[in-house]
Formats: structure tokens, sequence, C-alpha cells
């Protein structure tokens, strides 16, 4: 009897042991584990829903035309999964229109291009995705863009430099030419479908303040608003007009007219309208409550062509009436009825909640058995539009590319996307470079 009483004590004391071991290799692998991006965002100003442009910080004693989007500074926020505040720093890079960046140490100087000024704060008790959100607010005392044109931050590890955690991108505008954005109603016929569809034709009209040289005027790229993986590129330069082949799977008309004191406009037709963007609103608590378990969407998502019941917001991820204690995330699962409508290429889910900007993580699975679309992720709280889209991976970045949302959305006129229009001039300074000169605004239901 002592034996065995002796046994079954050694026996528990091994599994105590061996449990504490377990626990210490997991606390260890958290310990060693570098910081994780979970999510990240910018915004022009403070105020979220607007497109990530900051003004030139170059003084000037010219008169600047009126521009549409007149903030002093653009917002970075990155939520990241740490045991501490990470230890990070910001190189700033100046790209081309096309997002190549300058090897010109006069024009990317690190030296004067960098910050490690990135507020740091703490996620709610609660979290379970993240631990902390960085915001970082430029230019500021320490960064300044006296040039306009596209920029990337990126942000960068003390602990391992070789690689940025984060790349965001944003728009630095110079003013110098009077822009005015016009979205006019359109019809094509998609390869998708027999029925007519709804499709945009966009121009961006540019008069110079400053009698620029016509010829150096000479690219427009039109973005859907928050949408900046997908531009329509309008140039005189073919190889940015080229990437448009790449960037979508439908062809694209284009056209530049205008010259001398007339302005110059830049044209593109029949841009596929998509339809409106579907709604998820995790704001909604009855139905998406405070919990770590996943969710599920409580009716499948159904096939669209061109018809929609609510309005969006333009595409934006909406936070303000979420406080900070419920700045969570939700471990949803998408689910999407095709009725009887497969798909002739790869579904993924694009939408606010991965800057329209899906990967091989957001493609969507076939379930033979309930005859769905299937999808679990992690979405920040709020209120997001997204859409089901259709493409392929690229077996390098592993991003989706060439996207279309014909197959389950359809597309319709009246949906009311917001583009913003920017238009480039080519100096010749500096070993030449892209500097954004105007922008604008607007939708089918009118500009600003």
């Amino acid at each position: 009897m002592y034996f065995a009483f002796i046994h079954i004590m050694c026996f528990i004391l091994l599994g105590f042991h061996a449990q504490a071991s377990d626990d210490d290799m997991h606390e260890n692998m958290q310990k060693n584990m570098p910081p994780q991006l979970k999510f990240l965002r910018v915004y022009g100003g403070d105020d979220e829903t607007m497109p990530p442009i900051a003004m030139c910080s170059r003084p000037t004693q010219q008169r600047r035309p009126n521009v549409s989007f007149n903030f002093p500074h653009i917002t970075i926020e990155l939520d990241i999964q740490s045991r501490t505040p990470p230890q990070m720093f910001v190189i700033f890079s100046h790209c081309n229109a096309d997002w190549t960046e300058h090897e010109n140490a006069f024009l990317n100087d690190p030296a004067l291009l960098r910050t490690s000024s990135i507020d740091w704060r703490m996620a709610p008790p609660a979290s379970i995705w993240y631990s902390y959100t960085g915001i970082l607010k430029v230019p500021n005392e320490h960064v300044k863009f006296n040039f306009g044109g596209n920029w990337k931050a990126k942000f960068y590890l003390y602990d391992d430099p070789s690689q940025p955690i984060a790349i965001a991108k944003f728009f630095v505008v110079d003013p110098r030419v009077e822009t005015r954005f016009d979205v006019y109603g359109d019809f094509y016929s998609p390869k998708n479908t027999i029925f007519t569809s709804g499709a945009y034709t966009v121009e961006a009209h540019a008069r110079s303040t400053e009698m620029l040289n016509d010829g150096q005027l000479n690219t427009a790229v039109f973005y859907r608003l928050n949408r900046y993986d997908e531009p329509f590129i309008i140039s005189e330069q073919s190889s940015y007009e080229s990437l448009n082949e790449l960037n979508h799977a439908y062809p694209l008309q284009t056209m530049i007219t205008g010259f001398g004191m007339t302005g110059r406009r830049f044209r593109m037709e029949r841009i596929p309208a998509e339809n409106e963007y579907r709604v998820l609103n995790l704001g909604d608590y009855s139905l998406y409550p405070r919990s770590n378990a996943p969710l599920r969407m409580w009716t499948p998502d159904l096939w669209r062509n061109g018809s929609f019941i609510e309005r969006s917001d333009g595409g934006v991820m909406n936070t303000r009436f979420i406080g900070w204690g419920d700045k969570d995330y939700v471990q949803l699962e998408f689910l999407l009825n095709p009725q009887n409508r497969l798909a002739e290429h790869e579904v993924f889910l694009s939408g606010s909640f991965n800057n329209w900007s899906p990967d091989a993580s957001w493609l969507m699975k076939w379930d033979e058995e309930m005859k769905l679309y299937r999808l679990r992720q992690w979405i920040p709280r709020g209120r997001h539009g997204y859409l089901y889209m259709t493409g392929e991976i690229d077996a390098d970045t592993r991003k989706a590319i060439r996207l279309t949302a014909e197959e389950f959305e359809g597309n319709t006129a009246r949906g009311g996307h917001p583009f913003i229009a920017l238009i480039y001039y080519r100096e010749f300074g500096m070993g030449g470079f892209d500097s954004i000169v105007g922008v604008a605004g607007g939708n089918v239901y009118g500009s600003w």
C-alpha cells in the first residue's frame, strides 16, 4: 500500500513538472517571438474617413490653388502583438507615380527622413489579438516633406533592421495646378453576364497656375477611395500605363488632350462601376457580442447582380462610435452562398478590414457539404465595407491580383464609389522625379 502511494505521488509530481515545463516553454516562446503586425491604416489629418494626403512642407511665396484635401499631416496607425512596446524607427522614401523608390540620396536622405517618435498605446485589457497601437503623425517637428509625390513609411525593428515590419503608403501634394474631377455613368458588357452593366468614365482637368511645361504635366492616377493598391493610370509614359494590365482584369481606354493655357485633360473610359459595398457593422453588439470565441455571420451573403439595399461609407473603416475599451478584434467566419454560381477563378474577401488589398490568407474555400464559400479571419471592430472578388494569386508576393467584382457582385453606376485624382508633374531636378501638383475628388453624384 505504501509503495503504491509513493508511485502515485511520483506520477503526480512528474505530471506537475511536465505541465510546468510546457508552461515555461510556452512563456519562453512568447518572450522570444518578435513583434507581429496585425493591422495598419493611413488617413488624412485626424479624420479616418479621409484619403492619406498631406500638404508639402516646402514654403512658397506664390499663390497656391485651392485643393480638395488640404491636410497638414497624415496619421498612420498600426496594431502590434508584442510583450512590450516595440522599439521601432521609421524611414520615409519618395516614390514615382508607379511606386518605384528613388536611389537619389538628395531626394531620399535617410538622415533627414527618419523618426522614432511613435506614440504607443495599450490595447484594451480583454484583447488577445493585439497588444499595442502605434500612432505616427507626419510631417511633424522631426520630419518634413519638401517634395510632392508618392511616399512610403517603412517601419523597422531596432533588433532586426534588415526588413521592414510594415510599409505605409501616402501622398504629399505640392499644389500648382487647378484641378477638376468628373465622374460620368457609362455602360459596358462584362465577360461574366449577358447583361449590359454600369461603368464609369472619369476625367481630370488640370490648369497650371505657374506656367508649367505641358510636356512634363504628363500623368494622372485615379484611385477608388481607400483602395490604393488598385491605381488607374493615364500617362504619356508607356511603362506607367502598362501597369493597368497587371492591376486590372479588364481593358481600359485612356486619352490625354490639351495644351497651353487651356490646361490638360486626362480621361479614362468604361471603368467597371462595381456594386455598392456590402456593409459589416461590428459595432452592433447584439449580433456580434464581446467574445474571444469565433463568431459566424448570422446568414450567408448571397450573389448579387448589381442590386443593393444599404449605402456604405465609401469603403472606409469607421470606428468613431467604438469606445477605447471595445477596440478589439472579432474572429468572424464569412459565408458566401453563390446560388449555384461557382467561381471561374479564386474567390477573395476584400474590404476595409484588409485595406482592400487581400493576400492568400483572404482566399475563401469552397465547402462541398455546406455548398458555401467560407473564410474565418480576425476583423477589427467597427463599420466596414467589403466585396467578394475573384482573381489570382501572384506567385512571388502571394498577393491577390487582377481582381474583379463581376462574378458575385455585378456592376451598377448607382453605387457611387468615391474616387480621387492625382496629377503628376515630371520634375527635372534631383535626377528627375514625379511630383503631385494637383488633387481632386468626386463620384457619379458630384465633384469636390
